[in-house]
């Protein structure tokens, strides 16, 4: 199926591009989050940064609720993992349909073992407007349909650069959102 049978044709000046494309073009990229080796069950803190897990990831929200942490050190270790404002966290195994915006009480929270971090940087495509884009039913259905596995569908980073995003301009954008 081809990416205007599943979105539909555009209105002038609009364009399909791929996630990862605007991402890089934005100085930004799609990235896991550390694996186990990184970071160990036993590096959980009763209190320190949070550390997002697939399980923390609601419809575009992400909760506190069970959420587990970090020290401070181990936050600094595994910076290049901490999500900024306007990164977006995706579950990378079970429900790949989940992501989540990060806004302003998240940023410097750890994107964790089990999510994937999409940072569009200063590029053609607003955080909000990707955000909410992303969670259509027929980007949702792209990314499940792309996803490996049958009974534990699983996301990895080029699955996720590929998938196709709607592209209007910036003040179009910012207005859909």
């Amino acid at each position: 199926m081809s990416v205007e049978e599943l979105f539909g044709n555009l209105p002038n000046g609009w364009a399909y591009r791929a996630l990862g494309e605007v991402c890089k073009e934005g100085g930004g990229g799609v990235q896991t989050g550390p694996f186990g080796s990184q970071l160990h069950a036993a590096d959980y803190v009763p209190v320190g940064i949070p550390s997002i897990m697939p399980q923390n990831i609601g419809d575009n929200r992400i909760s506190e609720d069970g959420i587990v942490r970090i020290t401070t050190e181990d936050a600094e270790r595994l910076s290049k993992y901490r999500v900024k404002q306007g990164d977006i966290v995706y579950s990378r195994r079970g429900d790949v349909k989940r992501r989540a915006l990060v806004r302003d009480a998240e940023d410097g929270w750890l994107c964790g073992t089990g999510c994937l971090r999409v940072r569009l940087g200063d590029g053609p495509v607003d955080p909000i407007f990707a955000a909410f884009y992303l969670g259509t039913a027929e980007a949702r259905e792209w990314i499940v349909r792309h996803a490996h596995g049958a009974t534990m569908p699983n996301l990895n980073t080029s699955i996720l650069s590929a998938c196709p995003i709607v592209v209007p301009s910036l003040p179009e954008q910012r207005a859909i959102a």
